[in-house]
């Protein structure tokens, strides 16, 4: 059987790094950003609507650029007819997140002001399915640093018909109450606006929870969005490593 890696080491030759914090990169969700404003247009909206509440936190591991591998891959891992596509894609980003929480969840912790994270959860899937998300099995039975602490603390709201790309405070609600002192670590799969990662956070800092970090596996991208052209070469310049992490590259910024 494959080590994690085995299974991770090919993602290096085409992952895309995100940016540190700076001018003309959000100071919270790392994308492209005016460069005279230190959020991007929805993490500034995020904010002044619902200053707190939100992620405290959000670590992309890498951009995942439309039409490029990761974004491919994060879609077939969940919706290629072939179950066997599926699996294979499953257990190989399931060793990308295994590998990236064995280098750099401490940072994570440690850039929210906790020791550990004490519970991790997936964000719910916005389609419905008759399987098991994949998310659910990457994080509750795959990845190593996750399984023994994972519970599916979230569930559907009333406002989850509405768009993923909208934030909305009632879309998830969690299944329990949160003793107050508990630090939760939140996995999505995939960034676009932030509108499904940061609607779960509100629901768990809502039921609770003292701190919620965001590890998104890849941060959406369209190179023909705005500036991204030039945010994209000098992310693929940087070169994409194991070894760090965009908290390690820069001091970023709270999303509360």
């Amino acid at each position: 059987m494959a080590t994690v890696v085995e299974l991770s080491e090919p993602y290096r030759n085409h992952l895309i790094p995100v940016l540190a914090p700076g001018r003309g990169v959000c100071a919270v969700c790392w994308r492209e950003a005016n460069p005279d404003f230190r959020l991007c247009f929805q993490c500034n909206t995020a904010r002044n609507e619902f200053r707190r509440g939100l992620a405290d936190v959000v670590v992309p591991i890498a951009l995942a650029v439309k039409r490029e591998q990761l974004a491919h891959e994060l879609w077939h891992y969940k919706y290629d007819v072939d179950p066997s596509v599926r699996a294979r894609l499953t257990v190989r980003l399931g060793a990308v997140l295994w590998r990236f929480l064995g280098e750099h969840e401490k940072h994570i912790a440690d850039a929210v002001g906790v020791p550990e994270f004490d519970i991790v959860t997936t964000v719910p899937g916005t389609r419905e399915r008759t399987d098991q998300h994949p998310l659910e099995r990457i994080v509750g039975t795959i990845v190593g640093q996750t399984k023994d602490r994972y519970e599916p603390l979230l569930t559907c709201g009333q406002d989850s018909v509405m768009s993923s790309h909208t934030l909305a405070a009632a879309r998830y609600r969690a299944t329990r109450r949160l003793r107050d002192d508990l630090a939760v670590l939140l996995i999505d799969d995939t960034w676009t606006s932030g509108g499904n990662a940061q609607s779960a956070a509100l629901a768990l800092h809502a039921a609770g929870a003292s701190k919620v970090a965001v590890v998104v596996i890849g941060r959406h991208f369209d190179r023909g969005f705005g500036n991204c052209e030039t945010y994209y070469q000098q992310a693929k310049a940087v070169k994409f490593t194991w070894d760090s992490c965009c908290l390690e590259l820069g001091t970023g910024d709270s999303a509360r």
